[in-house]
């Protein structure tokens, strides 16, 4: 009886592991999509900023 729980249990264990390297399988897929997400959009984002940047520079000149 001793014998079939001590099984059991790694084999539980066992299980807990692939849950975890499962986790970690999709939160790498997920980092390589949002790096390749932000290697594309990052002229786009860095014109964006440039150019909110500059009118907001330019904002205290219009108030007057």
């Amino acid at each position: 009886m001793m014998k079939y729980l001590n099984i059991r249990s790694l084999g539980h264990r066992a299980r807990r592991g692939a849950t975890a390297l499962e986790y970690a399988l999709v939160l790498a897929f997920v980092a390589v999509g949002v790096v390749a997400a932000l290697n594309l959009l990052s002229s786009d984002v860095s014109s964006t900023i440039t150019s909110v940047g500059s009118k907001v520079k330019g904002a205290p000149d219009a108030v007057k």
